[in-house]
């Protein structure tokens, strides 16, 4: 106690002799050299110099991620399945909160000046990959890009756009054809945004420009390998923060046994859980099993465009012969399914109708079948999909129960869109299993893209209803929610009429973790915990207000740059100790 006190009492005394202390070489303490105020002062600096300095670039943690499919480099024109992936590199102009409500992203505000124009403000500081500044004309420049070049997902939201403009560099101006009650869902919380300096001008055989993609979200793709895998890493400049996560990789694992093997030897650190398998993914000191509410449906697709399913009577016959039981199951778990009877809307979106629309009689198929004369036909599936082709085998087994002659096609994926018609041509397959798109869970307008007569590129199976049309645009119209409700509820009845899929179930919601590798998802109703919400801190992501990109990025220049604060506050110090000196010997 006696050398500590002493190194305290001494610390203000220019020429008493020092204990030996910790630290001092020779017996002297450095700091008794130093008058208190410039002590004070230096440490200050001191201080101050460590807080300004940007840090150094270092590996603050790695995530890995599960994905079941290949899905090319991630463009908005090149994905099939990894949206979720896809909107890592790129941002839209709102996005889904966690309870798959739209808020405003890049733009700060979201307005209706009038009941045919929307008026977005864009946030300061939002920067593309390559530095460059993200402005209202990438935003026309996208809106214009999407309605001259046919892609089936973002074109189809667009058909209520008459003019998008720049009044100036953060404000654009969409005027409208009618009210679009659901624009600021689709198509500004799920339209990428692309650079208008890499995507003008591309050739007309070019899907995007050569390379990764580069956007503006919070991570940059850096690495793709076909088959394999993709690595991500964190955009540090990022406008709404620097993300959570360093680096993100995802690896291609479609097969749930190697994914419970990869949880269990800490290689893997989340994934959603795919089935059927053998080995069984179940909670455990290290993994742990989440719940996830997903708007993806399962549907068989009937083909309208010849027999048998021409006849309305075929399809309810093959619809009767489905007990929608054999597809969902009770409670929740890792094989949790949804049935989809109350139509192609997920019964906990909020714009599911309360009634049940599908009707389930065995003997009233048989006797369909028989009186019908309806002939042999195929459901198709793809084999790299394991929960569909496990629906299809299902859709086989009931309707050869109820007297069809039915077989399974099994198919590569890329042969399923061409056998559907995905890909422009005529449907050349009876049936098939197919995924049901989430987007019109979120907001009925899509339904549309699907069912629609006119500019509706989804609709392959050969469905035209001039009442659908009719009620599409109630939907569009209407000016309250209850409103709106109806019409949904109309649309859905007639398709559980008409026949053009038959809905089976919506499922897949379970995902499985290790929290300590990374406990901060953010599960967001509809599509799950692979969000970018899961890597942006949360407070920032709620945060409405104005936002300045990140000071310390060399490439902006919308905040005060830090380095020749740290340059004179370095040059301070270094006086100031040097002053503090040379008082010492002269003393």
């Amino acid at each position: 106690m006696e050398g500590l006190d002493a190194c305290a009492d001494t610390a203000g005394e220019r020429s008493a002799p020092a204990p030996a202390c910790a630290g001092a070489p020779g017996g002297r303490a450095i700091v008794a050299a130093v008058p208190r105020p410039v002590t004070t002062i230096a440490l200050a600096l001191l201080a101050a110099l460590t807080l300004a300095a940007p840090a150094v670039a270092q590996d603050r943690s790695v995530v890995r991620f599960a994905f079941p499919s290949d899905d090319g480099s991630l463009t908005p024109y090149t994905f099939t399945n990894g949206y979720a992936l896809m909107t890592l590199v790129y941002d839209t102009l709102s996005w889904r909160d966690a309870r798959g409500v739209p808020q405003p992203w890049l733009a700060r505000s979201i307005r209706r000046t009038g009941p045919r124009q929307v008026e977005v403000t864009l946030r300061r500081g939002a920067r593309w990959h390559d530095g460059r500044p993200l402005t209202a004309d990438d935003v026309v420049f996208t809106f214009d890009y999407f309605r001259e070049h046919e892609h089936s997902r973002f074109t189809p939201q667009l058909r209520h756009v008459a003019d998008v403009s720049a009044r100036d560099p953060l404000t654009v101006v969409f005027s409208l054809r009618d009210r679009a009650a659901g624009f600021e869902d689709q198509p500004l919380a799920d339209v990428p945004i692309l650079p208008r300096h890499l995507w003008q001008g591309l050739s007309s055989h070019r899907l995007a420009p050569a390379g990764l993609p580069v956007g503006s979200g919070p991570y940059r793709l850096v690495s793709y390998r076909a088959g394999q895998g993709y690595r991500f890493e964190a955009n540090r400049g990022y406008f709404r923060g620097r993300p959570t996560v360093d680096r993100i990789e995802v690896p291609i694992i479609g097969d749930r046994d190697e994914i419970a093997t990869r949880l269990a030897r800490r290689r893997l650190d989340a994934a959603p859980v795919v089935g059927p398998a053998g080995t069984p993914l179940e909670r455990s000191s290290t993994v742990r099993l989440g719940e996830a509410d997903i708007y993806t449906g399962t549907v068989l697709e009937l083909n309208l465009t010849r027999a048998p399913f021409d006849d309305p009577q075929a399809r309810r016959a093959v619809a009767l012969a489905l007990d929608l039981r054999r597809f969902s199951s009770a409670g929740r778990g890792p094989a949790s399914r949804v049935r989809a009877d109350r139509g192609v809307i997920h019964p906990r979106s909020p714009w599911a109708g309360d009634a049940v629309l599908h009707r389930f009689d065995a003997a009233a198929a048989r006797i369909a079948f028989s009186e019908q004369g309806v002939g042999a036909f195929e459901v198709a599936a793809s084999r790299s999909d394991p929960v569909r082709i496990e629906a299809a085998r299902r859709v086989v087994r009931a309707l050869q129960e109820a007297g069809a002659q039915v077989r399974l096609r099994e198919m590569s994926p890329d042969e399923l869109n061409r056998a559907i018609g995905a890909e422009g041509g005529r449907p050349t397959v009876d049936a098939a299993v197919v995924a049901f798109p989430a987007l019109a869970s979120y907001d009925p307008s899509f339904l549309h893209a699907v069912f629609g007569s006119s500019n509706a590129p989804l609709n392959d199976r050969g469905y035209r209803s001039a009442r659908f049309e009719r009620l599409a645009e109630r939907v569009d119209a209407a000016s309250t929610t209850s409103a709106r409700r109806r019409a949904v509820e109309a649309q859905l009845r007639l398709l559980a009429d008409d026949l053009p899929v038959v809905p089976l179930f919506f499922g897949g919601s379970t995902f499985a973790y290790r929290p300590a590798a990374y406990d901060r998802w953010v599960d967001v109703r509809g599509s799950g915990i692979l969000d970018k919400r899961s890597f942006v801190d949360r407070a920032a992501a709620a945060e409405p207000a104005e936002e300045i990109g990140d000071p310390t990025d060399p490439a902006s220049d919308d905040g005060i740059s830090l380095l020749p604060l740290i340059v004179v506050l370095a040059v301070v110090l270094v006086a100031a100790l040097a002053w503090g000196m040379r008082r010492s010997r002269s003393a």
